[in-house]
């Protein structure tokens, strides 16, 4: 199994970062509902936040892992309250 293929399931959201976080350097990630695995290796997830507010609503690939440039924290679970109140929703 590849090292975040099991961090959560088909319908539950994740957090993936686009870069390692850096001090001085703004964070870059997607938070999304995953709708299903690919069979490149990773998750297609419908974009619900964007750091950069360029991918909203787009369907973004997140490798379950990556050969070059990988660290524990990549990819994350957001439980659905966590996420309401990321997105200022309320819950938790």
């Amino acid at each position: 199994m590849m090292k975040f293929e099991s961090v959560a399931k088909i319908g539950e959201y994740i957090k993936a970062m686009d870069f390692m976080p850096r001090e001085g350097v703004e964070d870059s990630f997607v938070i999304g509902k995953i709708l299903r695995k690919d069979s490149r290796g990773g998750f297609i997830v419908e974009c619900r936040f964007d750091s950069e507010g360029q991918r909203l609503g787009a369907e973004v690939f997140v490798p379950f892992q990556m050969s070059f440039m990988e660290w524990d924290e990549r990819v994350q679970y957001v439980s659905e309250g966590a996420f309401r109140k990321i997105i200022g929703m309320g819950g938790l």
